[in-house]
C-alpha cells in the first residue's frame, strides 16, 4: 500500500513556497495587495472584487493583472537570490 503522507521534502518545499508567496504578496502596494487578496486568495469574482473596493470591474481586472506580473517578477528573484546562495 502507497503512503498518503507527504514527504517531508515535499513538504518543508511548500513551506518554503508559501513563504515566498507570503512575502511578495506583502511587498505589492496596498491597492494591488487588496485585489491579489480578494481575487487570488479568497476567490472573489471581477464584480465583487470592483463592488468591495468601491472602484470600476476594468480597474479589478488591470491592477490584478499588474500585480501579479510584479509578483512574479519578485518571486523570480527571490528564486535566483535563494540558488545564488546555494553555491
Amino acid at each position: 500500500m502507497a503512503s498518503t503522507e507527504k514527504d517531508p521534502n515535499q513538504v518543508i518545499e511548500q513551506n518554503e513556497t508559501k513563504q515566498l508567496v507570503h512575502t511578495a504578496i506583502s511587498k505589492l502596494k496596498p491597492t494591488y495587495r487588496a485585489i491579489v487578496i480578494l481575487r487570488g486568495i479568497n476567490e472573489c469574482s471581477i464584480k465583487e472584487t470592483a463592488e468591495i473596493l468601491q472602484c470600476s470591474e476594468s480597474k479589478v481586472k488591470v491592477d490584478y493583472h499588474r500585480a501579479l506580473k510584479e509578483m512574479r517578477k519578485k518571486l523570480n528573484m527571490d528564486a535566483e537570490e535563494v540558488m545564488g546562495n546555494a553555491n
